[in-house]
């Protein structure tokens, strides 16, 4: 997924936005926006994870986007 960094991300009918911000000491956090037929349901930023990378941090504010999506889905199940 590196390298995809302005690009949304479509997951089990949402769409996830990657945030990620530069923090201090030059490491990256992860942020995202999750949306579900336009509208935001969810959303974080400057999270405890940080990485030495947007790319890296990109690509791990997706993939707790993804994990906070599977549990919206269980929770509407």
């Amino acid at each position: 997924m590196s390298g995809q960094n302005n690009q949304n991300v479509e997951y089990r009918g949402y769409v996830i936005v990657a945030k990620p911000v530069q923090g201090h000491d030059d490491l990256w956090h992860d942020g995202y926006q999750i949306l579900k037929a336009g509208a935001s349901v969810s959303s974080r930023t400057n999270t405890e994870s940080a990485h030495a990378s947007a790319n890296t941090a990109y690509d791990s504010s997706v993939e707790f986007a993804k994990i906070e999506v599977d549990n919206l889905v269980a929770l509407t199940e």
